[in-house]
């Protein structure tokens, strides 16, 4: 414990007398500092690489070109087209029976609640007893249920028949149906 003692004094005594203040005004305010590189030697270029004899670049011969001089010995005939007999001419063209052909009334119940709409062109052909056979869809509205349900109502439809040097004749047609919610 005196050992202590002592010790402590020694600091209070070492503050007091200004040991500490003394040190400090003894180091240097400025430091340098100065960094060394290592000086290495450039490194020689590597020697150039060898020459190297290239091929000539590839070539085609030219093409041989052969040209005719002289005249076939056989001359050429061209018949004239033999006429094509007069088209068939319809005396009338088929017309419908009854009010304009529409299908509203079969407008798919599902296709209302979509608001389909859309024009389908049917292709069909008018029997000489004015019926429609033969029902296809030769452009689509967009809507398979509104195509199928045009083809539906087309197959009922009825057609005064065309006629044909006073004889009613077999008629491909075509007709649009419109469907139009409103």
């Amino acid at each position: 414990m005196l050992a202590a003692l002592a010790l402590q004094a020694g600091f209070v005594y070492a503050i007091v007398s200004g040991l500490a203040a003394t040190m400090l005004t003894k180091l240097p305010e400025v430091l340098k500092v100065e960094v060394e590189q290592e000086k290495i030697a450039p490194k020689p270029p590597p020697p150039p690489p060898p020459p190297v004899d290239l091929p000539p670049p590839p070539t085609a011969p030219p093409p041989v070109i052969n040209i005719q001089t002289e005249t076939p010995s056989n001359p050429i005939h061209v018949e004239a087209p033999k006429p094509a007999p007069p088209p068939k001419v319809l005396a009338s063209s088929p017309v419908s029976i009854g009010r304009a052909h529409t299908c509203l009334q079969n407008y798919p119940e599902i296709s209302v609640r979509l608001n389909e709409e859309g024009t389908t062109t049917l292709a069909f052909k008018i029997q000489t007893d004015g019926s429609v056979t033969n029902v296809t869809v030769a452009k689509s509205s967009g809507s398979e249920r509104l195509d199928n349900a045009a083809v539906s109502c087309a197959e009922r439809w009825r057609y005064k028949p065309a006629i044909q040097e006073g004889n009613p004749v077999e008629t491909n047609w075509q007709a649009a149906v419109q469907w139009k919610l409103h």
